[in-house]
């Protein structure tokens, strides 16, 4: 259960709520040197479910379309990549994870330890070997092996994601 460590009183970085409590943009330093994002879910976010933050604070479920898009920087240039640690409903408020230890990561197919990581269509990570080289997860480490034929959440190292560009270099 990650905790806010910054001043920010009153965050709780355990819960979603459908009422707005932060500005949108909000960033809060946490427990196991973690940095937590305030956002808006414009769809539902499930635990571990990478997202992707536009400038505005709404955050929308990662798809490879917007890793894999046209010029070097695809079309996440100006967006963050994050990781929904609990389930955010569709239109309510809640913080999502840009760095940290312990961390909840979806996960398709078999994820081990050590391996390189990519993302899938569907923004859940699988072994790097399965994606095209726009789509290898930067930053993204699995600490704990995830193995099923449905999506499975794994525990990992999260340290400010991005995606590999279209030239195989990582984003900036």
């Amino acid at each position: 259960m990650a905790f806010a460590t910054s001043s920010t009183i009153g965050a709780n970085l355990n819960s979603q709520d459908t009422t707005q409590l932060f500005a949108l943009n909000t960033k809060v330093l946490g427990s196991n040197d973690s940095e937590w994002h305030y956002v808006i879910a414009t769809q539902a976010l499930a635990t571990g479910q990478w997202c992707y933050i536009q400038f505005q604070g709404t955050a929308d479920v990662l798809t490879t379309a917007f890793l894999g898009g046209a010029g070097v920087l695809g079309t996440t240039g100006n967006m963050d990549l994050c990781v929904a640690q609990y389930s955010i409903s569709g239109g309510a408020y809640g913080w999502v994870l840009k760095r940290g230890s312990n961390a909840y990561l979806l996960c398709s197919g078999t994820c081990t330890p050590g391996v390189c990581l990519g993302w899938t269509p569907s923004g859940t990570l699988v072994t790097g070997l399965n994606v095209g080289i726009s789509l290898t997860a930067f930053g993204v480490m699995i600490t704990t092996s995830a193995s099923t034929a449905t999506a499975s959440v794994a525990t990992g190292l999260v340290a400010y994601p991005r995606a590999a560009g279209n030239n195989g270099a990582a984003q900036l």
